[in-house]
């Protein structure tokens, strides 16, 4: 059977060339087919492949881009706490109004949202079966990195959300006691995030359960916690 090389014009294979590269280069080599030994149709076809598990990737380190509403703080760049309640229909409470990419992906549904892609974050990170999932109470930790509004209206913030703590009510009696799941995205660890989390966690609800199991660094988390 004879090969056919689909026509382009060399400066745009150049460019997805290079492009593949920089892509290639962070992900395991046994994931990325060498793109010196791919045809350009081989490029791109691979391209979307790479995109996705360098996105991935790149939650993983700096967590998820997400936007959210939020009173004006003049010259205040500081980390921020949100909370949502999503087992009533996303009630956020504080003074923090999540952007809708918040609970919402692509194709509009949960698959895709930023609070998704940061518990995918966590499953591969952690090597769980399964991601937290759309319920409980989400308090999440969110890096500003540009605002932008008017002199009283609430201001429009973009950034990344770079931790998280997840809270049930187990029992359904209307009390959220237990807390599932902990997650910092991996350059945000050692700053303190997921302590200042499992402290508004501890000063809002009434937490008498840290579910199991736990990885290696997360049994030790708790126990400088409770140390």
């Amino acid at each position: 059977m004879a090969n056919y090389e689909f026509p382009s014009a060399p400066d745009l294979e150049r460019a997805y060339r290079t492009a593949h590269t920089a892509l290639a280069s962070l992900l395991p080599q046994r994931d990325v087919v060498p793109e010196a030994e791919a045809s350009f149709p081989e490029v791109l076809s691979h391209f979307e492949f790479l995109v996705n598990q360098a996105e991935l990737i790149t939650i993983r380190q700096l967590g998820p881009p997400i936007s959210w509403e939020a009173p004006r703080r003049d010259g205040d760049w500081d980390l921020i706490v949100g909370g949502v309640d999503l087992d009533a229909d996303a009630h956020e409470f504080g003074d923090i109004e999540l952007g809708t990419g918040a609970f919402t992906g692509p194709k509009g549904t949960w698959h895709g949202s930023a609070l998704d892609r940061a518990g995918l974050a966590y499953k591969r990170a952690c090597g769980w079966d399964f991601t937290p999932g759309n319920a409980g109470i989400w308090l999440v930790m969110l890096a500003p990195l540009s605002a932008s509004g008017g002199e009283n209206d609430p201001w429009g913030y973009s950034g990344r959300l770079v931790g998280f703590v997840v809270i049930y009510d187990r029992d359904n009696d209307g009390t959220y006691e237990s807390i599932g799941h902990i997650w910092t995205a991996t350059a945000w660890q050692r700053r303190g995030i997921a302590r200042r989390l499992l402290t508004e966690a501890t000063s809002r609800f009434a937490i008498n359960n840290v579910e199991k199991p736990y990885t290696t660094d997360g049994s030790a988390f708790l126990a400088a916690c409770h140390g």
